[in-house]
């Protein structure tokens, strides 16, 4: 099943630049069976100085694979750390969908399996 999501983030000013080493990082680390997985990464940031991610996976499986990893759980923790709330994830239900994705991701606290328990600063679901 592909997925299609938005990641908000909020990292402090002070804390921009680190924020965005992790972020390299992170993607620098990917497995190229994981970055093939990718059909659309648009990282941006608004003019809030919120950090935005629009990202469509081919496969939710491949996407899976990335949240089970050390790496990625250790990226989400150290990007938490510079920010001053937690991530929003916004699951997206393409035109004419049944809307299991909504199902599969509830509103509220996202799945420890995928993100990490960050108590205050564990990722929602929104």
């Amino acid at each position: 099943m592909t997925i299609s999501f938005i990641a908000r983030w909020f990292p402090r000013p002070e804390k921009l630049e680190e924020f965005l080493g992790v972020i390299g990082r992170l993607g620098a680390g990917f497995p190229p069976e994981i970055a093939a997985g990718i059909t659309l990464l648009q990282p941006s940031m608004n003019r809030d100085g919120q950090f935005i991610a629009l990202e469509v996976w081919k496969d939710e499986a491949i996407l899976n694979q990335l949240r089970a990893s050390k790496l990625f759980h250790d990226a989400i923790r150290d990007m938490s750390a510079c920010c001053s709330k937690p991530c929003e994830i916004e699951h997206l239900n393409p035109l004419g969908d049944d809307g299991s994705v909504f199902q599969c991701y509830p509103k509220g606290k996202a799945d420890p399996k995928f993100y990490p328990d960050l108590g205050d600063m564990t990722a929602l679901y929104c």
